[in-house]
């Protein structure tokens, strides 16, 4: 997800730039890799798409290395510089513009490479600058954000991202990732109803599309089981890789279920963290439930087989719970109540419930493996009563 929103940003950044020398070039090289970022299916591919863009920026400084530059390809050039985090070199070449044709955009360059820099008070400056209702604005916000985040800086992201989903403007993917950040900042601090309120007020904003009011109506959902005692699994048909406790209530015992589809690809990349987890934490009192249900089709990413019988479906389930070579109990369901029971409207679909059997935590989508992984230990070192 990350890659790919840098891609996105690289090309949002890009304005129309007039056509000769570094400008030409510059501009063929970002359409060139907009339509193959289109052609994208899988994270691989776009982590190798990310690679490629790198390698041809780089290349297209060195064409350009020591040669005078037009009043109108330098900041081109800061782009091209700061595209490939050369930040420093970047700030160099825009201090010295001046009267530049897009000022938006230069105070962003500025804004965003001083940001890079350290430099957050001169930073801060251009970004007033900016018009808050207009991409520039909510791009060099959410970067910024993003910096924060990965520096382990919750809190000092929060103005960030909420200045990000205040752009009405700006691309719901942008606005949808800054709602699910301060989502996991409440709840790790405990705030479970300013995250639903948040949730709530934006499944109701008319500035998204309907897909991405959906969304994040069903993360909303999703969530409303916090709080609630745990439910026991219905209508197992087959369990895999040892017994699973059907059970949960009164076991003293944390425990993560977590709903997958063999289809879900996110779901599949979370499973070998997950098995390590169990191997790791099961003597400290750690239970990890694989849950998935018969769907009446199959997809794993290399089969796919629509409207086949249960007992085809549950092998062909087996043979992907064996190919996984997970550490943890997987169960499969035949019917949809325990999916209810936890509001799963979507996959990945992670429940924790702490010793006392009470439901702690709800993560869902490309959610926090840091935040997850925090939860976990925390309801580990608390004691049942």
């Amino acid at each position: 997800m990350k890659n790919r929103l840098i891609v996105l940003f690289l090309i949002v950044i890009s304005g129309s730039l007039a056509f000769a020398g570094l400008n030409e070039d510059y501009q063929a090289l970002q359409q060139q890799f907009q339509k193959k970022r289109m052609l994208v299916r899988s994270q691989a591919d776009m982590n190798k798409l990310t690679v490629e863009h790198m390698v041809a920026l780089k290349k297209l400084l060195n064409q350009y290395e020591g040669k005078k530059l037009a009043a109108n390809e330098q900041m081109t050039m800061a782009e091209v510089l700061m595209s490939v985090d050369d930040l420093a070199s970047a700030w160099d070449i825009l201090k010295g513009v001046s009267n530049p044709a897009d000022p938006e955009k230069y105070n962003a360059m500025c804004a965003r490479s001083l940001f890079g820099l350290g430099k957050d008070v001169m930073a801060q400056t251009y970004l007033n600058k900016l018009n808050h209702q207009e991409q520039f604005y909510g791009m060099v916000n959410f970067g910024r954000a993003m910096s924060l985040l990965k520096e382990g800086k919750d809190r000092e992201a929060v103005p960030y991202l909420k200045a990000v989903i205040g752009v009405v403007t700006l691309q719901d993917i942008y606005r949808i990732y800054a709602i699910n950040a301060l989502v996991t900042f409440y709840e790790d601090g405990g705030k479970h109803a300013e995250a639903m309120k948040l949730l709530g007020k934006s499944a109701k904003d008319s500035t998204y599309s309907g897909k991405a009011r959906l969304e994040l109506k069903n993360k909303e959902a999703a969530m409303t089981v916090t709080g609630k005692k745990c439910m026991n699994l219905q209508g197992i048909v087959r369990g895999f890789n040892g017994k699973a406790p059907i059970l949960f209530q009164d076991r003293g015992k944390v425990i993560v279920l977590d709903f997958y589809a063999p289809w879900c690809a996110p779901c599949r990349s979370a499973m070998s963290h997950l098995s390590k987890l169990y191997l790791e934490y099961r003597d400290k009192g750690l239970d990890v439930i694989g849950i998935t249900r018969l769907y009446g089709y199959y997809d794993d990413g290399k089969t796919r087989e629509q409207n086949i019988p249960a007992m085809r479906e549950a092998n062909l389930v087996s043979n992907f719970v064996k190919e996984q070579n997970l550490s943890y109990p997987m169960v499969l369901l035949g019917k949809t109540d325990s999916l209810q029971d936890y509001a799963v409207t979507g996959m990945p679909h992670v429940v924790l419930i702490d010793r006392k059997g009470v439901i702690r935590r709800v993560f869902t989508g490309m959610y926090s493996e840091k935040s997850f992984l925090a939860a976990v230990k925390k309801m580990l070192d608390e004691k049942a009563e």
